[in-house]
């Protein structure tokens, strides 16, 4: 394959670029020099570059059980969750009330009067089946969490590329399956989930609206409105069996609620102004993607 000088060009640029995660200023690697001496015998093959369509992993390590809790100042980040990681005892943040060891959150972030922003990256080998639990709370403050289950990121990212068709009608995996809750007594909430989110959404509001992406609105069936909560459910709901009923759900799950705020759902990488969102940025996720 002949790659144009030109986008060879913007690949270095972008390799020799700071990466700032979280604040944190890190320097890429050098990229190795290759010798374009005309006098060498053998003519010298550069190594094929990555493909930049696949949105990397972010340069932050990834944890596993983190737990912030903080007064009046506002959560923000960009954090990688690896449900696999064992976290030795005497790091592991005091279990809540509503906590055991066999159900601990893989992520708890709690604010009395703050917002929270985050960008999640949930990754996973496929061989991992339980959930990855994850609670967003804020007493007064909205939120916002773009989720990216990162196995589901790498397969829309390579079809759509070899298949030249757009990620909305790129299939993706479920694995490992999300429980995302979100709650706030004053504000909105904003998510956006992975492509191949399939789950029930449960959502919450008493003073407010609640708003869907199209291309999300698509792939969701509504059920029920009572009490000032709806039920929905995102994707192929088919094979919800009777042992999954009483049971439990085995793939993916939302909640959110807000007494007085709207509630806006979207898929991972879809600008703001879908759900019809002012002022608020892509994410770290649309960013890599270039969307």
């Amino acid at each position: 394959m002949i790659i144009p000088q030109d986008s060879d060009s913007k690949l270095k640029d972008f390799e020799q670029t700071d990466v700032t995660v979280n604040r944190a200023p890190v320097q890429d690697d050098t990229p190795p020099a290759y010798s374009n001496s005309q006098s060498d015998a053998q003519p010298v093959t550069k190594a094929k570059p990555t493909d930049t369509s696949l949105p990397p992993i972010p340069a932050v390590k990834p944890t596993n059980f983190v737990s912030l809790s903080r007064g009046n100042n506002s959560i923000k980040g960009t954090y990688v969750i690896d449900p696999c990681i064992k976290i030795p005892q005497p790091m592991l943040p005091p279990l809540a009330a509503d906590e055991t060891e066999a159900t601990r959150r893989n992520m708890h972030l709690h604010t009395s009067n703050g917002s929270i922003d985050v960008d999640l990256f949930v990754v996973g080998d496929g061989k991992y089946k339980q959930k990855v639990n994850i609670s967003l709370k804020s007493s007064n403050g909205s939120i916002v969490a773009r989720l990216v289950r990162y196995i589901d990121a790498l397969l829309i990212s390579a079809q759509s590329v070899l298949n030249n068709r757009s990620v909305q009608n790129t299939p993706a995996i479920i694995s490992p399956p999300i429980n995302l809750k979100a709650q706030t007594s004053s504000g909105t909430v904003t998510i956006h989930v992975p492509r191949g989110f399939r789950g029930p959404v449960l959502l919450t509001t008493r003073n407010g609206s609640v708003r869907f992406s199209d291309t999300l609105s698509a792939d969701l069936t509504t059920f029920n409105e009572v009490n000032h909560t709806r039920r929905y459910f995102i994707g192929d709901f088919s094979d919800w069996t009777e042992t999954d009923q009483s049971e439990g759900w085995m793939g993916d799950e939302l909640g959110i609620e807000t007494s007085n705020g709207n509630i806006e759902l979207q898929y991972a990488a879809e600008a703001s102004s879908d759900t019809g969102s002012k002022g608020k940025g892509k994410g770290l996720f649309a960013r890599l993607l270039g969307v």
